[in-house]
């Protein structure tokens, strides 16, 4: 990582960040992202999990009604997001929707899209953990 400093924050102010972590968030990175701010940072989480409902209605209902073009976009929001936080699984997973949703490849949306929903999922789920909603 470029912020040595932030690497040493998550593993010394905060056990908590292990949730992140073990779910696959990249907390070094989400913190360079803000700059090592903690805070920030944090309020940047809670931001993501507060989203989710709303996000995740958006794509489960373009997803049902075949809005390629409009998913494409919204899956490209969540992966800009994601990477912002540090989800960098789930920032590939969105990448990888975008492109699909831009290229109308449906069988790859259809196959992989109930995957990215359980990613953010379990991704918002780690966030509660540490941001004790």
């Amino acid at each position: 990582s470029e912020n040595p400093k932030a690497e040493t924050m998550a593993e010394e102010s905060s056990p908590s960040y292990g949730a992140l972590v073990r779910a696959g968030i990249n907390v070094g990175l989400g913190l360079d992202y803000c700059s090592g701010e903690e805070e920030f940072y944090l309020e940047m989480l809670k931001m993501f999990h507060d989203q989710e409902e709303e996000k995740r209605a958006e794509l489960i209902s373009l997803y049902d009604a075949s809005n390629w073009k409009d998913y494409a976009i919204k899956v490209h929001a969540l992966k800009s997001t994601s990477l912002t936080i540090g989800a960098e699984t789930l920032s590939l997973q969105a990448k990888a929707l975008e492109q699909a949703g831009k290229e109308e490849n449906v069988d790859y949306i259809r196959e992989n899209h109930p995957l990215l929903l359980q990613m953010y999922h379990e991704t918002c789920e780690s966030i509660s953990t540490v941001i004790m909603i």
